[in-house]
């Protein structure tokens, strides 16, 4: 999961580590500037050491970080102050882009699609250095080929460049967001980005659980109706009688692990099922491998004994 440090997240660093360089300027009003190329970054003191700091391990200052580590030669730097002034003023009166909830394959790297509705153009970026963005990140451009202004809250503070994108890309990027024409032989391609979404939804819910949720309650219900007919028995506490059933067994085995207690619900029923409470966590593949199952309702592990 993504957490943030103002403007940015966890992954700011990656998308910087594994450059070829890194450059770093600080302006008059103490805005740090990072570039590496393909994303140029305006950071305040707290998002600089959330995310460049343990990186570099450099202050903020006028230097380059590559493989050989620090540099505060100037010669072959950018004026990044300038850089992202021009860029903001290039693109301050575009639309903002509207980002398509899929990606496409560039030659070298997953690729977010994004469409300018105005203009009437697509365009890709690398998907590590959206993810280095607040997803409340706006993007605005001039083209497909500009750089592209990230803007928070109508406050301009990254620069990221555009991978250039496949005919074919563009072409389906652009079916997404618009009704095709009756005689467009490309429609094919619309209809299969909005085939895949759906199963990129699909998967998404089942990843959250519903089945898994109503096959517990279902076990849950029987667990209950096998209490109902359950006769309590009560064993004196010095008296450890020897295990005769398939449960008692079950539960005797678990029992004798430290930090654990097992219980038996319905053992005078056709199917009664042992329950473990206390740390189960370091024991959680054994128990698994023995047949043991997990109850996200009682937040508990379980064995069934047909």
């Amino acid at each position: 999961m993504k957490k943030f440090t103002g403007r940015y997240t966890t992954n700011t660093a990656k998308a910087l580590k594994g450059s070829e360089r890194i450059l770093c300027q600080v302006s008059e009003d103490g805005t740090i500037y990072i570039c590496n190329g393909f994303l140029l970054c305006t950071m305040n003191a707290p998002e600089y050491a959330a995310t460049v700091q343990p990186l570099t391990c450099c202050e903020p200052g006028a230097w380059t970080f590559d493989k050989d580590g620090k540099h505060e030669d100037e010669a072959h730097k950018l004026d990044l102050v300038k850089l992202f002034a021009d860029t903001v003023r290039t693109a301050a009166d575009a639309e903002p882009l509207a980002r398509a909830p899929f990606t496409v394959q560039a030659k070298k790297a997953p690729a977010a699609c994004y469409y300018n509705a105005a203009a009437d153009f697509a365009a890709i970026y690398d998907t590590k250095f959206i993810d280095a963005l607040h997803p409340a990140a706006q993007l605005r451009t001039t083209s497909a080929i500009s750089a592209a202004v990230a803007y928070v809250n109508d406050e301009p503070f990254a620069v990221v460049m555009p991978i250039r994108a496949e005919p074919n890309a563009a072409r389906a990027i652009k079916a997404f967001f618009t009704e095709a024409a009756e005689d467009n032989t490309k429609t094919g391609e619309a209809d299969k980005l909005r085939a895949e979404l759906v199963q990129a939804q699909e998967e998404a819910a089942a990843l959250r659980g519903d089945l898994y949720r109503a096959a517990n309650e279902i076990d849950e219900l029987k667990v209950k109706l096998a209490e109902l007919h359950e006769t309590k028995t009560e064993q004196p506490a010095e008296q450890k009688p020897e295990p005769k059933t398939a449960a008692e067994i079950i539960a005797a085995r678990w029992a004798e692990v430290d930090g654990l207690t097992a219980t038996i619900k319905g053992a005078t029923t056709a199917a009664p099922v042992v329950w473990l409470a206390g740390d189960t966590k370091p024991h959680e593949k054994e128990i698994e491998a023995a047949g043991g199952k997990w109850s996200g309702k009682k937040n508990a592990y379980y064995f069934r004994v047909a």
